[in-house]
């Protein structure tokens, strides 16, 4: 099997027993005041060591491989030591900057909703959001959860429609241990002539549960003064608050680039 389907298989049997997993501890456990970030997690290092104490000094009882998958059931308190099981088996204790903490941002049915931006005398949107599946890019060791994103906006008398592809990383986007993950809503077809494309990106921070506006790449399409910060408790949720905060961070000229009254600046022959 490929590395690519080895990590999807992987990712679908961690999910899947995460539920029985955590808040749990055997007996390798016992007498550890566990805290902090459970879940998931995926081994950014290779041929890490598994100790039988969170300490160096704990005798090593195996090795993780770069790309692996865990379950991370807690931190040591007062040192940076993870609990760490796979499948309900218990494996010992790991360096924390060893390992990443992930997410399932799969959607099993359809995002939907509205975002009225009338009062700012831009459109109403109607959005629909479908999971395309998992992207797996083996030689960054980032995984993502693709959608798309479907719009069907009117402006006054005026209706238009659209299409965006947006991800949502299933790991931090620095690869660190902080549960921060980035969401990034992309326009393609809105470019300039040097091979840029209208994108917004948010980051949903897990542990603060909120998603924060974070940067547009085209300047002259931002809109100035964002309300930069929306609550969301899951990766759903803050789809769902990234997409609302990227929709108010484009501009008047954006819009109407987005609905055809103004033309996409990629067209314009060069001087």
């Amino acid at each position: 099997m490929k590395k690519t389907g080895v990590i999807i298989v992987a990712l679908s049997l961690v999910f899947s027993f995460l539920s029985l997993s955590q808040g749990w501890a055997a007996s390798l456990f016992d007498g550890i005041k566990l805290e902090g970030h459970t879940g998931p997690f995926l081994v950014t290092k290779n041929k890490v060591n598994v100790r039988a104490a969170p300490s160096n000094k704990g005798k090593k009882i195996t090795k993780l491989n770069k790309r692996d998958i865990v379950t991370v059931l807690g931190r040591a308190k007062g040192t940076q030591w993870l609990a760490i099981s796979r499948q309900d088996d218990d494996l010992g204790y790991v360096y924390a900057p060893s390992l990443t903490p992930m997410i399932d941002a799969s959607l099993s049915t359809p995002l939907e909703g509205s975002v009225d931006l009338s009062e700012v005398d831009k459109p109403i949107c109607d959005y629909r959001v479908t999971h395309e599946g998992r992207a797996i890019e083996e030689d960054i060791i980032f995984v993502s959860a693709d959608y798309l994103a479907t719009f069907k906006c009117r402006h006054k008398e005026e209706t238009f429609d659209f299409e965006a592809m947006m991800f949502m990383s299933e790991v931090p986007h620095d690869l660190g241990n902080k549960p921060v993950y980035q969401i990034t809503l992309n326009l393609p077809e809105i470019a300039t002539g040097y091979e840029e494309f209208l994108s917004a990106t948010a980051l949903f921070n897990l542990t603060k549960k909120e998603v924060i506006m974070d940067a547009v790449s085209l300047k002259e399409f931002k809109e100035q003064g964002l309300r930069k910060t929306k609550d969301a408790i899951n990766p759903k949720e803050a789809l769902d608050a990234a997409l609302r905060l990227q929709l108010s961070s484009f501009n008047m000229r954006a819009w109407q680039t987005i609905s055809g009254k103004l033309p996409n600046p990629g067209d314009k022959k060069p001087q």
